[in-house]
């Protein structure tokens, strides 16, 4: 059974190659829509998680970031540098608004830096400075390259016009966009003085940061602090309770339309070999016999059409990234093995349906003209 298994395989090479060439379009649609799915849902984070902080500290009653308003007096920065364990704070303004390059509006984040605040800045630039001044700003790449914008060039944000002086790397996400200024500028766009939004709190060496956000809470009035980890799950959470909602059902939708090929596809290669599989079990091959050699061909074609899906997705990726630079692709390991798993538990029960049908048929019928 075992040398049937192999030879039959490879007795139809057009018919074979044409069930692997449609298992894997299936498996490769699954993969990109998960690589767009863990790509923004890691993106939309990304200024939480390259700032380097150990403890944010916000508005009483607010927990994230995404689509958030907190406002506090800065004066609550220097009681946050008082309570014990708190190595340094640095302070932000923050504003989620509508930009405008020319008469192309786009939701953005905008940051407001304090002079020479590098912690709460861009992690990596493309061009220019990475802390703008009065009447700057510091834009995604990405952002530029859609709006045609360049440095020197200007963007308006509510009723000003700023100057681009620099290009970051990794600020951008279908989601948002984060665009960076001095705190002064974005005070007078609020329209409000001596106010933050987040404290950002890195601990002392040693300092537990959960301990340091009771320490925090219980000394600084009318505020909430959460640790930089949490703060990232529960901005994550609200993010892909939005936007990245959409980029999930493309994923369900697209993992059901493969499930139904991929069937398809083993099913029609199985039934094509019915009548040999009758002369087989004529030949004295048990039912057990003939449904383990089919489970190894739905199984052989599965991984074939995998392998060959990823190695597609790894080669397209780059080039998609390319022509569409406002999507972020991130195939991983989990992604790859989750389809995998998957794709061979359909392609198994899509198999059973023409193994049960030759289980019963009477092995003298094989023979008969």
């Amino acid at each position: 059974m075992w040398h049937w298994t192999y030879k039959s395989l490879l007795a139809q090479p057009v018919a074979l190659m044409a069930s692997i060439a449609t298992a894997a379009s299936a498996f490769l649609l699954v993969m990109v829509f998960e690589a767009v799915y863990a790509g923004e849902t890691e993106q939309v984070v990304a200024y939480l998680s390259h700032t380097d902080a150990d403890v944010w500290v916000m508005q009483q009653g607010v927990s994230n970031m995404h689509m958030a308003t907190s406002y506090l007096s800065d004066s609550k920065a220097n009681e946050v540098r008082q309570v014990e364990g708190v190595a340094s704070v640095d302070q932000i303004l923050y504003l989620n608004t509508v930009v405008k390059s020319g008469n192309q509006p786009w939701f953005s984040f905008i940051v407001g830096l304090d002079e020479g605040d590098t912690r709460a800045g861009p992690w990596a630039m493309a061009e220019g400075k990475a802390l703008p001044t009065a009447g700057e700003a510091v834009v995604p790449v990405v952002f530029a390259r859609m709006t045609h914008l360049a440095l020197g060039g200007t963007l308006r944000i509510a009723d000003k016009q700023f100057t681009v002086v620099g290009l970051s790397e990794g600020t951008f996400s279908m989601a948002n966009s984060v665009i960076f200024m001095a705190r002064s500028d974005l005070e007078d766009i609020m329209g409000s003085l001596d106010i933050v939004s987040y404290i950002l709190v890195k601990a002392k060496a040693g300092m537990d940061p959960v301990v340091l956000v009771g320490n925090i809470e219980r000394q600084v009035e009318k505020v909430s602090a959460l640790t930089t980890k949490q703060f990232i799950a529960n901005d994550q959470t609200m993010a892909m309770q939005m936007g990245v909602e959409t980029i999930a059902l493309m994923t369900l939708i697209g993992s059901a339309l493969a499930v139904l090929l991929v069937a398809f596809a083993v099913y029609s290669l199985i039934a094509r070999q019915r009548r040999e599989l009758a002369v087989v079990k004529a030949l004295g091959a048990s039912n057990r016999s003939v449904y383990l050699g089919i489970a190894l061909q739905a199984t052989g074609i599965t991984l074939a059409s995998i392998v060959l899906a990823t190695v597609l997705a790894l080669l397209l990726m780059p080039a998609a990234s390319a022509l569409i630079p406002q999507l972020t692709l991130k195939l991983t390991l989990v992604s790859v093995e989750r389809i995998a798993v998957v794709g061979a538990v359909v392609a198994l029960l899509a198999s059973l349906i023409p193994a049960r049908q030759v289980a019963q048929v009477d092995p003298l019928s094989a023979f008969h003209a």
